[in-house]
């Protein structure tokens, strides 16, 4: 049946992080991973892809990691999935309806192009920006990746 890839589940998982990430300071591939629970050679593997695609970039040494590389509300769940997948095609039919033998007597063709624009109209209308609004109004868990920050506080004297 349909489902979701676990390097796309993996891919807007990441990409969510880096959107509810305060501020332009890159946050490091290996707290993402610990974080967002995802072996870290994956998360390689999926930023790397990203990165291609201008989505994210990274930034090298002991400050660097990963962040957005577009503000968030410009960045589709749509183009994530395309960068990470290909495009959208549940079914050979609709990709390319001219190499189906049953093009013209096909009873579902025109359910399966349906479905596919329903598809990606959806993903088309939900960015990162409103993903992690939707997470932060429902009480959904936005991972914090940011680097902890040090406790200034005075130390009460014994």
């Amino acid at each position: 049946m349909f489902r979701i890839s676990r390097r796309l589940d993996y891919g807007l998982q990441l990409m969510i992080a880096l959107a509810a990430n305060d501020g332009d300071r890159p946050i490091p591939s290996a707290r993402l991973s610990e974080q967002l629970n995802i072996p870290l050679p994956f998360l390689h593997q999926i930023a790397h892809t990203l990165m291609q695609s201008g989505l994210i970039k990274a930034s090298p040494g002991p400050r660097g990691g990963l962040r957005l590389n577009s503000p968030a509300d410009t960045i589709t769940v749509l183009k994530i999935a395309e960068v990470l997948e290909g495009p959208v095609n549940i079914a050979p039919c609709v990709e390319c309806p001219e190499t189906c033998q049953r093009q013209e007597s096909c009873a579902t063709q025109s359910m399966w192009d349906d479905l596919q624009s329903k598809m990606i109209n959806y993903m088309v209308t939900h960015t990162l920006e409103g993903l992690v609004k939707s997470a932060n109004e429902y009480g959904s868990y936005v991972l914090s990746v940011a680097e902890p920050k040090e406790d200034t506080s005075p130390i009460p004297a014994d």
